[in-house]
């Protein structure tokens, strides 16, 4: 009788663990999504062997977990518009009449993806599992592995370090459909807002060219109330500023 009860027993056991995992993605998108509606600005840097090689300013408007707008004000595509709504993703060229289909996981600038700008959630893309525990710089950290759930997520997998105590991000691997791990993010530095920790800065590591790395510095952010006309793909083009 014992023996026929163990597998019944580990099953519950590691439904629980799967599940508390995929709950800490809830606080884990909290450092990152402090409001429903909410504008950041975002400041994007590449560098070569630590030489600044490219600069961008973004301004980007989150509307609920599905809708995001991004816009270039400053850089070498300035008045370019990124556009995530319901699993579709836009880009409108300053040069183009009408916006054209991206996906997340192409290249925007340096080691930044469309989805590292324009998509902010953990929770609504992938599923969690914890997988083991491991210090980062002396912290010890849950070590979580996300499964992309949605062709519209911006990586395959994710190997994810959380601070144990409280889920703070410390550190993510991001690897490609083929299994390659190809870039690293260090979650630097947090910033209080509305009472809460969120991500300030961050810096993205390629894994495959030594040498070259990006960081995301957030400047400012606030919650603001978008207009549901802004996530239009057929009013791109008319957006200038909100």
């Amino acid at each position: 009788m014992r023996r026929f009860l163990t597998v019944p027993l580990l099953m519950i056991l590691l439904a629980c663990q799967n599940l508390a995992a995929q709950d800490a993605l809830d606080r884990i998108d909290a450092y990152r999504v402090p409001y429903q509606e909410f504008y950041l600005e975002l400041m994007i840097k590449t560098f070569q062997n630590d030489k600044l090689d490219e600069s961008a300013l973004f301004h980007v408007y989150i509307r609920g977990d599905e809708q995001n707008l991004v816009l270039e004000k400053e850089g070498r595509n300035r008045d370019m518009k990124i556009l995530y709504n319901e699993e579709k993703m836009w880009v409108q060229l300053p040069s183009a009449r009408r916006p054209i289909r991206i996906t997340p996981i192409q290249r925007l600038m340096g080691q930044a993806s469309n989805g590292d700008v324009a998509r902010v959630s953990y929770k609504n893309d992938y599923q969690a599992v914890k997988i083991g525990e491991e210090k980062i710089d002396g912290i010890p950290c849950d070590k979580l592995q996300l499964e992309a759930q949605k062709a519209s997520a911006t990586y395959q997998k994710i190997i994810l370090y959380v601070r144990k105590e409280d889920y703070q991000p410390r550190k993510a691997e991001f690897y490609l459909l083929s299994g390659k791990h190809y870039k690293t993010a260090f979650y630097d530095a947090y910033q209080n807002v509305n009472g809460h920790p969120i991500l300030s800065r961050m810096t993205i590591v390629d894994e495959i060219r030594p040498g070259q790395k990006t960081t995301f510095e957030y400047l400012d952010i606030r919650e603001k109330s978008i207009p549901i006309k802004y996530f239009n793909k057929n009013y791109l083009i008319h957006v200038r500023d909100l």
